[in-house]
């Protein structure tokens, strides 16, 4: 696939701790194949910002662009096939540099999904929506998996995550301004965050993790970019009242100043990063500007916010406190228990298909479902049951196996600065999927930026962490 005189890669990374590779110059074919994968997977990218940002566009332009919008999140799905065959080629195979280990399990999820597919639409006579809706987020993490072990795919893509998040916190800016419209100062309390537009158009801001973990490999003016984009989704899980949130938030920031100086400490620095103090004054100052911002606008709506927020946290809504948050007590594993209670012995093996659902036997529980006639609900808040509950036994070991595997691999590989952020994005997704949930297109930035991450950590790069020759991701700005 190489034609040309070997020459050295080059970069701001280019130093004894991350010394350059000599590869082939590509040929004109090579060069084609790139920029069809790169068009596609941008191209994908830009269609999932504007389906999870249709209802502030449309807030302003009309209806129409609604449902335009919400069609090309699901459509531009099929842009992956090409983007996956294309950078594939290009690195020498269709499951790029994939370990046999994750080829396997690559092809063992995507044939039990495409049987969910059938099942689900001939089988159980679902709506095709529904089921390609259940369908879509797996394809997703799939395709995410082989593009992320692929790091041209990383050097492609990386200008825009950045771009997308700019993007993102100016929709959510202007659609947080909604707020001191709806919570009045003399009760600052409310809880009414979550009718905003903002609190719908989140999801557009679901890279901030990677980038975020990632800001010591980039230029100081991003990095500053990036730590306002995390205060600003603090803010926002705040304000929206959000617990699980708000808690996910703390624990990215506890590696960021914690964990990843201490991996540092111990297989020292990687010269071309961010110096640590720099590193860190440009974290604070992005956190005084953030509390100056929020003291400015409304320092009573910021007040009130956060006592509801705290409330909320003390468990004093539950008739067992705090800890009654982790029992059924809370909403999200009722609501768990209730679909736990009505399975039969073939769905928790097999499953109930994609566009599946189930029947609470608590009549105020779930939402009307048009296409089966009856009240029921096809997703569950605990994210960590949905494969069981499309796919059953069967499918959950599938799937987190290779998570599993995904976090065995990154584990061993936290000398690499970027595998490390990497190894912590896949691990707290994991956790909190015991809170959140995102098997659902309307979280599809949370789906490719969890398997990009896997796909890094299941690359076979991975398995030479310890050796000097592998080039991660280029910062933003810095071309080979």
């Amino acid at each position: 696939m190489t034609a040309g005189v070997a020459r050295p890669a080059m970069g701001r990374l280019g130093s004894p701790a991350w010394a350059a590779t000599f590869v082939a110059a590509p040929s004109v074919s090579d060069h084609a194949m790139t920029a069809l994968g790169a068009l596609c997977l941008k191209a994908f990218l830009v269609a999932q910002f504007l389906s999870l940002t249709r209802l502030s566009f449309s807030h302003h332009f009309g209806d129409g662009v609604t449902v335009y919008a919400s069609q090309a999140g699901l459509l531009s799905v099929a842009l992956l096939f090409p983007a996956v065959v294309a950078y594939g080629l290009g690195s020498g195979s269709l499951f790029g540099t994939l370990v046999p280990g994750a080829r396997a399990w690559t092809v063992i999820v995507l044939g039990l999904a495409l049987m969910l597919f059938v099942y689900g639409w001939l089988g159980q006579g679902y709506l095709v929506t529904a089921v390609a809706h259940d369908f879509a987020p797996y394809l997703v993490i799939l395709a995410g998996v082989v593009l992320g072990s692929i790091p041209q795919v990383w050097r492609d893509t990386d200008r825009l995550l950045v771009g997308l998040l700019a993007a993102g916190l100016l929709v959510n800016a202007i659609g947080m301004t909604e707020m001191t419209q709806v919570v009045s100062e003399s009760y600052a309390e409310d809880r009414a965050g979550t009718t905003t537009l903002a609190y719908r158009t989140q999801g557009a801001l679901a890279f901030w993790p990677l980038l975020f973990l990632t800001a010591r490999l980039r230029r100081p003016w991003v990095a500053f970019l990036i730590f306002a984009g995390v205060f600003f989704v603090l803010a926002q899980q705040v304000l929206f009242q959000k617990r699980s949130p708000t808690l996910r938030v703390a624990l990215f920031t506890l590696v960021f100043v914690v964990v990843l100086p201490a991996l540092r400490a111990r297989f020292g620095p990687s010269p071309g990063t961010l110096g640590e103090r720099r590193t860190l004054a440009l974290f604070a100052g992005a956190g005084v500007l953030a509390l100056a911002v929020a003291l400015t606008v409304a320092p009573w709506l910021f007040r009130g916010q956060l006592a509801g927020l705290t409330h909320r946290l003390s468990g004093e809504a539950y008739r067992g406190g705090a800890t009654a948050m982790l029992t059924t007590e809370n909403e999200r594993f009722f609501e768990a228990a209730l679909f736990m209670r009505g399975l039969s012995p073939g769905e928790i093996a097999f499953g109930r298909g994609f566009g599946g659902y189930f029947k609470p036997d608590a009549s105020w529980w779930g939402i009307w479902l048009d296409d089966v006639g009856e009240f029921g609900r096809r997703q569950l808040h605990v994210g960590a049951l949905m494969p069981f509950f499309k796919g059953g036994l069967v499918f959950a070991l599938a799937y987190y196996s290779g998570l599993a595997l995904a976090l065995l691999r990154g584990a061993r590989a936290l000398r690499a600065p970027f595998a490390a952020a990497a190894f912590f994005v896949v691990l707290l997704h994991a956790l909190f999927l015991l809170q959140e949930g995102f098997f659902i297109m309307s979280a599809s930035f949370d789906l490719v930026v969890v398997g990009l991450s896997m796909g890094h950590l299941l690359s076979r790069d991975r398995g030479r962490a310890r050796s000097t020759r592998f080039q991660p991701p280029l910062p933003l700005g810095v071309r080979p």
